[in-house]
Formats: structure tokens, C-alpha cells, sequence
């Protein structure tokens, strides 16, 4: 079995990898900084296991390359975790222009898995985006959805986090009977370094409530119960806490909704990529 993993060197991530690593034969980390991932895969007792591939989520193109090889050497994914993400500042432009947190935690996840579809489908296997509570402060802007004219870094994470639910929910749509099952998540408020490339209030801000955090091992749990559980035991499409199917907001559940995101990044990937 194969398993792709974001976010994989740090936190939640390395926590989900560690409780996951006996149960697949390969386990492939598209990550940012390579030497950090090489490091921690020796690590591991069996190094040989992971495949890392340099990958920086905030840039299409690069998103692009690597999703490509891994769906080329490949021929199955079992498991796909979205896991990265973080809160940026909102005036944070990526290189080919888009918002840094639509690009981060929304987008290059967005096209990983679309690049991985029919390697997925193959393996009738599952995508698990982890998302958060700070969706439910999230709003749709149809004239923006890009949140290039939004000025307010909390409000970005939470609408990015309600893209994510949203993502989960229209692949469950368009894919579920190809045998794909989709699950999105809120991970807890975890001890990581969550926040720490935002700015200087929303980092005192998460200093001060990191108080009340639980820890990365902790905060993986609910990812490890997705990717273990049986689909019998799951509902695809759900969003999930503390292992348990909860309710997010309404507007999550909007096909309009759904489809009019899904279509706005097709574009905006065909325009960087074009």
C-alpha cells in the first residue's frame, strides 16, 4: 500500500507518519525542504520505505512537477493526507501571484489530488484533508475567491479551512462511485508551529493560547482513525473531531457553492500553467 503525506517533517504530520509507517509499503512525502525529510526518514528503521520529493505547495508549477512523477512512478495511492497549512499574513503574495494562504492551504492541495486522481481511483482509496474548526468563520466571496482583496489573516485561514471541507465534499461528489472516499477534519488546537509565519498580534495571539494546546501526537489521532477505519465505518464526505462525524456549517454542503470553487481553481492553475 502507498501513502501520500503533506505537511510530513513537522507536528501532526511527522505524529501521523510514525503511528502509519507499518502499514504501508511506501510512504511518499512531497515536502519543501528535502534535507530536513531525508534526515528524519533515517530516522525511521526501514529509510528505504519513503520516497521524498521536493515539493513547495505555494507554487502551482512546482505542485505540478512533483505530482506528476509521483503519479508516473506510482501506479496506486492508497492514501492521500492534505495535511499541511497555516495562517499567513494576508498581504503575503506567492511568486505566481496568488494570496499565500488560498496557495498553501487550499490550491496545491487541490491540485496534488486532482494530479492523483486516477492513481486513487485504482486503489479505490481515500483522501483525507485535514481542515479545521476556523471554518465556521469562513465566508464566500464569489467575486474573490482568490482572497486577494481580503485584508484580515484569521479570516483568510478560516475561509482557506472551508475550502478545504468544501474540496472534500465535491471529490466525494464527482468521484465517489469510482470507489474514492473523501474525509476532511479538525485536528484539535495542536502545540506545533502552527502560526508561525503569521503576523506579529496572530503569533502573541497563538503564543499565549498554545497554553491550552494539545500535543502534535494528540492532534494526529483523528487523521490515523481515518486512514485505519474501514469505509463500512466511515461516511465519505464527513468531517470528522476526536474520531467522531460532526456537522459543519451549512454552506459546506452547497453543490453551487462546491462546483463554483472547484471551477475557479482549474482556471487559476490553467492560467499559471498555461
Amino acid at each position: 500500500m502507498n501513502l501520500v503525506i503533506t505537511g510530513s517533517t513537522s507536528g501532526i504530520g511527522l505524529e501521523t507518519i510514525r503511528s502509519l509507517y507499518p502499514n504501508f509499503n511506501k510512504i511518499i512525502l512531497p515536502v519543501r525542504n528535502l534535507k530536513k525529510a531525508l534526515e528524519i526518514v533515517n530516522e525511521f528503521k526501514n529509510p528505504e520505505k519513503f520516497h521524498c520529493i521536493e515539493m513547495d505547495l505555494s507554487s502551482i508549477k512546482s505542485v505540478d512537477k512533483a505530482g506528476r512523477q509521483i503519479s508516473e512512478t506510482y501506479e496506486k495511492v492508497d492514501l492521500l493526507i492534505n495535511n499541511a497549512g497555516g495562517i499567513f499574513p494576508s498581504d503575503l503574495k506567492t511568486k505566481e501571484g496568488l494570496d499565500w494562504s488560498f496557495a498553501v492551504n487550499h490550491l496545491g492541495h487541490f491540485h496534488l489530488t486532482n494530479l492523483l486522481l486516477s492513481n486513487l481511483t485504482k486503489a479505490k482509496g481515500k483522501i483525507i484533508f485535514v481542515s479545521s474548526e476556523a471554518h465556521r468563520i469562513g465566508t464566500i466571496r464569489s467575486e474573490d475567491l482568490g482572497l486577494k482583496r481580503r485584508s484580515n489573516s484569521w479570516s483568510n485561514y478560516g475561509t482557506v479551512k472551508l475550502y478545504n471541507i468544501l474540496t472534500s465534499n465535491y471529490f466525494n461528489y464527482n468521484y465517489g462511485n469510482g470507489g474514492i472516499s473523501t474525509y476532511s477534519l479538525h485536528p484539535g488546537a495542536v502545540k506545533t508551529s502552527f502560526g508561525s509565519e503569521a503576523n506579529l498580534i496572530s503569533k502573541a495571539i497563538i503564543s499565549l493560547s498554545k497554553l491550552f494546546f494539545i500535543s502534535a501526537k494528540k492532534g494526529a489521532e483523528t487523521s490515523v482513525f481515518l486512514a485505519n477505519t474501514p469505509k463500512s465505518q466511515l461516511q465519505s464526505g464527513g468531517y470528522y473531531i476526536s474520531k467522531k462525524l460532526k456537522n459543519p456549517i451549512s454552506k459546506s454542503k452547497d453543490l453551487k457553492i462546491q462546483k463554483k470553487l472547484y471551477d475557479f481553481s482549474l482556471k487559476k492553475i490553467e492560467e499559471i500553467l498555461s
